[in-house]
């Protein structure tokens, strides 16, 4: 999905209709939220003189990437819960309190 969004927005920043259209016509496009779908739409009738940006897809971008880093990281991803799940324990770091004077 990744690779399919980053193709979208490089041919929406183009502002290429054809590819624009050649891409919606793909199975992927149906997974799309409906406001990236419709900015992508806009985008390809406005054609080359438009101003228009394309915000949504481009935050839409953004944060599946950063699902797709926070999931390969280890503190997010499975690792640590499998290495918990092994054990069955997690480890508590305790320090030695003294007498104090009894």
């Amino acid at each position: 999905m990744l690779a399919y969004l980053d193709g979208l927005c490089a041919a929406l920043l183009a502002r290429d209709s054809t590819e624009i259209q050649r891409l919606l016509a793909l199975p992927a496009a149906r997974d799309l939220p409906r406001r990236v779908r419709e900015e992508a739409v806009a985008i390809s009738r406005a054609g080359n003189r438009s101003f228009m940006a394309p915000i949504h897809s481009l935050h839409f971008y953004y944060k599946l990437t950063h699902m797709v880093d926070e999931s390969s990281d280890p503190i997010f991803g499975d690792s640590s819960k499998q290495s918990e799940a092994e054990s069955g324990q997690i480890e508590l770091p305790l320090r030695k309190v003294g007498n104090g004077g009894r």
